[in-house]
């Protein structure tokens, strides 16, 4: 295998599990920001707001009532502007959610024709294992040795190199075509 598609194949490993760690975290963000949309709708629904008075308002029962010409009492227009409130955080919570969603999304495609590669193929719990600490874990070789191959740093690189063979391989039958 030549250098540049060495390094292409590695380059593409790490950006899937990136693009996984990314899609989980997302996944987490998205159900705050969800439950965040229920507890602000609730609010709006049950009217769950507070209005503090303040000097326009009429502190006891004895005092004259001030009336508007829209027929509103300061009260109300305080509760109308609190709900205007929750209903504009919906709004941006919304907007956050969707924009998560699309990216779940966009990332789902990025990453769908290397995980038919690592999926489909029967690939042995040996090179699994080797491309989970290698690409997702990041750790290194002398790692990976010491753990999989007795403390033989050759035997790590060698196997490396042939995963990274088959990977391409399996990409050629399974991968994007588009690409």
């Amino acid at each position: 295998m030549d250098k540049e598609t060495f390094k292409k194949t590695e380059g593409k490993l790490y950006g899937y599990f990136r693009d996984l760690k990314e899609m989980e975290l997302l996944e987490i963000d998205c159900r705050d920001l969800q439950e965040q949309v229920e507890s602000i709708e609730w609010d709006i629904k049950h009217c769950n707001v507070c209005v503090t008075p303040d000097s326009h308002m009429s502190p006891s029962f004895g005092e004259k009532v001030q009336t508007s010409p829209t027929g509103e009492g300061v009260a109300e227009k305080g509760i109308v502007r609190e709900i205007e409130k929750l209903e504009d955080e919906l709004e941006y919570v919304g907007s956050k959610l969707r924009r998560n969603r699309a990216r779940i999304r966009q990332l789902k495609r990025n990453t769908a024709p290397l995980k038919k590669v690592l999926t489909v193929p029967p690939l042995s719990k040996e090179m699994m294992d080797f491309i989970t600490y290698k690409y997702k874990m990041d750790k290194g070789f002398g790692w990976i040795a010491a753990e999989m191959y007795g403390g033989v740093r050759s035997t790590a690189y060698r196997r490396r190199e042939e995963i990274l063979e088959d990977i391409v391989k399996w990409e050629s039958l399974y991968g994007d075509k588009t690409k």
